[in-house]
């Protein structure tokens, strides 16, 4: 559970103060796992957002809920991640489709 809170509040953080390019460091005492999948959703997410804070620039209700769904979908996706045990495993599930 504190790992999820970490992982939402550096998602809410780091959206709203780096690019979609900006590199994914590992946080202190996280396990590889979690990195891995935090590392590979992360960037979505921030470029998730900085779309919805261009399509909807103006209308600060609208934009909140984008960048809300953005935030709830890449935490989803990183928490689904994890469960599976890594990002090979997820990418090697995906593949065998």
């Amino acid at each position: 559970m504190l790992i999820r809170l970490a992982v939402a509040i550096t998602l809410a953080l780091a959206a709203a103060t780096t690019q979609a390019a900006d590199p994914v460091r590992p946080l202190p005492g996280e396990t590889q796992v979690a990195f891995q999948c935090r590392a590979a959703f992360l960037p979505e997410a921030r470029s998730c957002i900085q779309r919805c804070d261009a399509a909807f620039s103006n209308q600060a209700t609208e934009r909140f809920e984008c960048a809300h769904a953005c935030t709830k979908r890449g935490l989803f996706d990183m928490a689904d991640c994890r469960t599976q045990g890594g990002v090979a495993v997820v990418a090697s599930m995906l593949a065998a489709r």
